[in-house]
């Protein structure tokens, strides 16, 4: 990435300034103030630059590259650990990604970054605690395995992880989308985006939830989704008006939701026909412009979402 160099030298800047080794100290102010085999900027950097390894090697590696003739223990490392409030890495993820948007070298689409949301389950060590914290991935009446739920948002152009938030294994992922995307403006500004999702994500008042704060949106629809107006669909690309019946109301019944649904009565959604590479027809639900983007646009928007995948 351009100026990559750049924006690591500010993260080192910032890592040794006083208010973020203030920051970093985990309740207690004489914390990181003294001269010691491993002091603040290095236990942050063996802790970023970790490559899988064993810890005593990961802390052989390191010193013999940054200290050279200077080891120290892993009780003496892991005690430096324990103090470090493990928020700084959240600071500083913000910190940097701040900096990567200020700069006007960022890729986007047609003035539009271009945003995936996602989410994916993670095996964690199981223990009473974490059963408890997290919940188990594991079908009744079998060994449990803990697991926690990550939910990102990420900036498939730039390659960049703009939100990430761990959850009970079992989350609500559009819920948690929602509250991404409120926060990402403290990241990116006033630069406009587009999200793209899955299936299981969309939602009658998620859709309108976005349109209501000008979130322009992508969604791959489930064939249950809107199942009627989707069987109806007489072009690969046609406005739709979703009718808010009972019905559809009924499951949010009094809640902000159902009112608003009941206030608006109906929406209109563009949806869109793509063939898939495997063969497979999927419908697409859009609040993009027909003039401004083309039916083929829409579909290469979409095929980029795949960048959340491998991310």
């Amino acid at each position: 990435m351009k100026h990559s160099q750049k924006r690591t030298f500010m993260d080192i800047e910032k890592m040794s300034s006083d208010e973020f080794k203030a920051f970093c100290r985990s309740g207690n102010k004489n914390h990181f103030t003294r001269i010691r085999k491993m002091p603040l900027q290095d236990l942050l950097f063996t802790m970023i630059n970790r490559k899988g390894l064993t810890l005593a090697l990961e802390l052989r590696n390191y010193m013999k590259l940054a200290h050279p003739g200077v080891s120290i223990s892993k009780p003496g490392y892991l005690k430096q650990r324990m103090k470090l409030n493990p928020d700084a890495f959240l600071e500083l993820y913000k910190y940097h990604n701040r900096n990567f948007y200020t700069d006007s070298t960022f890729s986007t689409y047609k003035d539009h970054l271009i945003l995936a949301a996602d989410g994916s389950d993670i095996n964690i060590p199981t223990t009473a605690k974490t059963l408890k914290l997290y919940g188990s991935a594991s079908r009744k009446n079998t060994k449990p395995q803990a697991q926690i739920g990550l939910g990102c948002i990420y900036d498939v152009m730039n390659r960049m992880i703009l939100e990430s938030d761990y959850n009970k294994v079992k989350f609500d992922e559009m819920r948690l989308a929602e509250k991404q995307m409120e926060r990402i403006p403290e990241t990116i500004g006033s630069i406009p985006y587009i999200i793209i999702m899955d299936r299981g994500y969309p939602s009658t008042p998620a859709f309108i939830h976005m349109m209501d704060k000008d979130i322009k949106f992508i969604v791959r629809l489930k064939s249950s989704d809107y199942k009627k107006e989707q069987s109806s669909l007489a072009e690969n690309d046609q406005i739709v008006k979703i009718k808010l019946d009972k019905s559809r109301i009924r499951h949010y019944e009094g809640t902000p939701d159902g009112e608003r649904m009941k206030e608006l009565g109906e929406i209109s959604l563009r949806m869109v026909k793509i063939l898939l590479e495997n063969g497979s027809l999927e419908v697409l639900a859009t609040n993009l412009s027909q003039t401004e983007f083309q039916t083929e646009e829409i579909k290469e928007l979409y095929h980029m979402r795949w960048g959340i995948e491998t991310a």
